[in-house]
C-alpha cells in the first residue's frame, strides 16, 4: 500500500493542514441554510394557520351541534304537560324581566296578555316574533322545559278521594318540596281548588309541594271516581310556582360587553341564547348556546284544511293569530334556521355565494351579510343550520 493511501498518513496530513473554509464558502453555506430555514418557516406557518382554522371550524361545528340539539329537544317537548283547558281566566304573569338585549320584551309573550280567541287564555305551546334587527324570537312552553330534574318527573293518582295516593315508581320518584301540577288525562284540564270570584288564582290553588313520593294529594286534587285518571307533572323544585308550567325563550343578541363576545366572531354577529323562566320570581336565566350567529328565522308548516298534512307555511305573524287549540290542531312542523360562520376570519378564503343570503328557504328573509359585517364578510365561512321538528307533545 502506498504511503499516500495509508490511513495514518491521511490523518497526520489533515491535522498538519492549517487551511480552513474561505469567507465565500461560509457565506454560501449560510445562505443555503437561511433559504432552507425560510422555506421551512413559511411551510410551518401555513400548516399552523390551516391547523388553527380547522380547529376553530371543528369547535364551531361541535358547539353548533350541541347548542342546536338542545333547541331540537325543547321543540319536541313543547306542549308536554300543558293544560288544554282552564276553569279560570289565566291572569298569571309568567315572566317579569324586561328586554335582555334582543330588542324584544319577553313579557309580550306572557299568556295573561293572550289576545287570541281563548276565553280563559289557555297557554300556547309555541309562539314566535321578530326583533328590530329582523332576527326571530322563539318561545316554548311545557312542564318538561326546565333545567331542574323535577320537570322530568311524573306520576298518576291511584285510588279515589281521601284514600288516593301518588304512584311510586321505585326510581326517579318525586322528592320532598318539589312543586307539581295535576291534569285530567281525559280532557287535559288543569285541576285546581275552587276559587270564589272575584278572588285571584294563586299557586296554592293549582299546585302543591310533595311531602312523600306516595302522599295523598291535598283536597281538590283527588279523583272523584275510579274512571277518572289524574296525571301529576313535576314543574320546579322552587318554593312555589310562577305558572303551572315552564317556559324558555330563544333569541340572538350581541353582549353589551366586548369581553363576552369571542374575538373570532364577525362584527354584527351575536350569541344564540336560551333564557329559562325561574320560579317563583319570574326572572330569566340566560344560557349561551352558540357563538357567531348572524341570524335566526323560524318558519311553521300548518294544516289549515284539516286533512292531517301540512298545506301552508307561516311565519310568526301567521302563528300569533291562532289560539292555543288552533295551534294544537294546525301546527305540524317547526323549522328553525340559524346562520353562523365556521372558525374565524380567514384572509386566504373568499366566500363566493354573494352578500345576499336567503334564510328560511323563501319563507324567512334575505340577510345582507355585507350590511351586517362589512366588506370583510367574504373572509368568513358562512353556514346555515336547519332544525326541522314535528312536535310530538302539542296534540297528544
Amino acid at each position: 500500500m502506498s504511503a499516500l493511501r495509508r490511513p495514518d498518513f491521511l490523518v497526520r496530513h489533515v491535522l498538519r493542514s492549517r487551511k480552513g473554509f474561505t469567507l465565500v464558502e461560509l457565506v454560501v453555506v449560510m445562505g443555503i441554510f437561511m433559504f432552507i430555514i425560510i422555506i421551512s418557516s413559511e411551510a410551518f406557518n401555513k400548516l399552523l394557520t390551516l391547523s388553527n382554522q380547522q380547529t376553530k371550524s371543528a369547535e364551531s361545528d361541535t358547539q353548533g351541534i350541541l347548542g342546536l340539539e338542545m333547541l331540537r329537544v325543547d321543540l319536541q317537548h313543547a306542549g308536554y304537560g300543558l293544560p288544554w283547558e282552564l276553569t279560570f281566566e289565566d291572569d298569571l304573569e309568567e315572566v317579569t324581566s324586561g328586554d335582555l338585549g334582543s330588542g324584544v320584551d319577553p313579557k309580550d309573550y306572557n299568556d295573561n296578555d293572550n289576545a287570541s280567541t281563548d276565553t280563559h287564555k289557555v297557554p300556547r305551546p309555541v309562539q314566535a316574533g321578530t326583533s328590530p334587527s329582523g332576527r326571530d324570537y322563539l318561545v316554548l312552553k311545557s312542564t318538561l322545559i326546565n333545567t331542574s330534574d323535577t320537570s322530568k318527573k311524573w306520576a298518576y293518582v291511584q285510588g279515589v278521594g281521601g284514600t288516593s295516593t301518588l304512584k311510586a315508581w321505585g326510581d326517579n320518584n318525586f322528592a320532598n318540596d318539589e312543586q307539581v301540577v295535576t291534569l285530567n288525562s281525559k280532557n287535559k284540564q288543569l285541576i285546581t281548588k275552587p276559587v270564589v270570584a272575584p278572588a285571584v288564582m294563586t299557586p296554592a290553588d293549582f299546585s302543591y309541594g310533595i311531602t312523600s313520593p306516595t302522599m295523598t294529594p291535598p283536597a281538590g286534587f283527588q279523583p272523584g271516581a275510579e274512571s277518572t285518571v289524574y296525571l301529576v307533572y313535576g314543574v320546579s323544585n322552587a318554593s312555589s310556582l310562577r305558572a303551572p308550567y315552564n317556559r324558555v325563550d330563544y333569541y340572538v343578541r350581541r353582549p353589551g360587553s366586548a369581553a363576552e363576545m369571542p374575538a373570532r366572531c364577525a362584527p354584527g354577529t351575536g350569541i344564540l341564547y336560551k333564557a329559562v323562566m325561574n320560579h317563583p320570581g319570574g326572572d330569566q336565566t340566560e344560557l349561551p348556546l352558540m357563538e357567531c350567529v348572524a341570524d335566526m328565522q323560524v318558519v311553521f308548516q300548518l294544516d289549515t284544511n284539516g286533512d292531517g298534512g301540512a298545506d301552508s307555511f307561516a311565519t310568526h305573524t301567521g302563528l300569533s293569530s291562532l289560539s292555543s287549540s288552533e295551534i294544537r290542531q294546525q301546527l305540524k312542523t317547526v323549522n328553525v334556521y340559524v346562520v353562523s360562520h365556521e372558525g374565524g376570519k380567514d384572509p386566504n378564503y373568499t366566500y363566493d355565494k354573494g352578500k345576499d343570503l336567503v334564510v328560511g328557504e323563501g319563507y324567512g328573509r334575505t340577510l345582507d351579510l355585507q350590511a351586517l359585517v362589512g366588506a370583510d364578510y367574504k373572509n368568513y365561512r358562512w353556514k346555515t343550520y336547519k332544525i326541522s321538528v314535528n312536535p310530538k307533545n302539542i296534540n297528544y
